[in-house]
């Protein structure tokens, strides 16, 4: 029964990944400005496969196991359900491309995107909360287990890492009118660089 859940979930994640790796998903998202959002999902989804692909030998000892590899195919399919219907809304298309022309229909489908990065975190978040009460009994961890706290590991250095660069990139910033009006008697260029398309 419990090994019926594991193919379950890993054909409900084949599913979605399938869908969210595709070209029409990859265009929506980039229209649509949510295509960090879907990036993310993609990304977590294929860990939470490889993660079921080494729970199956493990999960007939460990009923949490077993209740988040049920929470991760039911991800999966709304995943994949959420994707086609965004598909759906993309192929009614409007005069100049495959963005929707209602502006309600392009929030509705940004904010689902948001919403369901929030359960794939959630999904993933959980696994983790629940690893850290067994850890704590004392018990040798599973391959599952392992991966699993990599995972984490490699999600928390790249938060790091994108804090230290939003830090150094704060502390290098420099003020424009400081620059002109500093009492310097050396000569200097000032060099500016601007996003504007107004060269004058």
């Amino acid at each position: 029964m419990e090994a019926t859940g594991v193919s379950l979930g890993k054909a409900a994640l084949g599913g979605a990944l399938g869908y969210a790796t595709s070209k029409a998903v990859e265009e929506i998202a980039l229209q649509l400005g949510v295509e960090r959002d879907v990036n993310f999902i993609r990304d977590e989804l294929q860990m939470m496969q490889s993660f079921l692909m080494t729970a199956d030998e493990e999960q007939s000892q460990n009923k949490v196991l077993a209740t988040w590899v049920n929470q991760i195919g039911a991800l999966a399919y709304k995943v994949e359900d959420s994707l086609m219907d965004f598909g759906l809304h993309s192929e009614k298309k409007p005069f100049w491309g495959c963005i929707p022309r209602n502006p309600g229909d392009r929030r509705r489908i940004a904010k689902e995107v948001k919403q369901l990065r929030a359960e794939v975190e959630d999904v993933s978040n959980r696994n983790l909360r629940y690893r850290l009460i067994k850890e704590s009994s004392a018990s040798k961890p599973t391959v599952a287990e392992e991966q699993a706290s990599i995972a984490a590991a490699a999600m928390f250095g790249i938060n790091e890492a994108r804090f230290a660069t939003l830090e150094h990139e704060k502390s290098s910033e420099v003020d424009l009118h400081q620059l002109i009006t500093r009492n310097d008697v050396n000569l200097r260029v000032i060099a500016m660089w601007g996003t504007s398309s107004d060269l004058g």
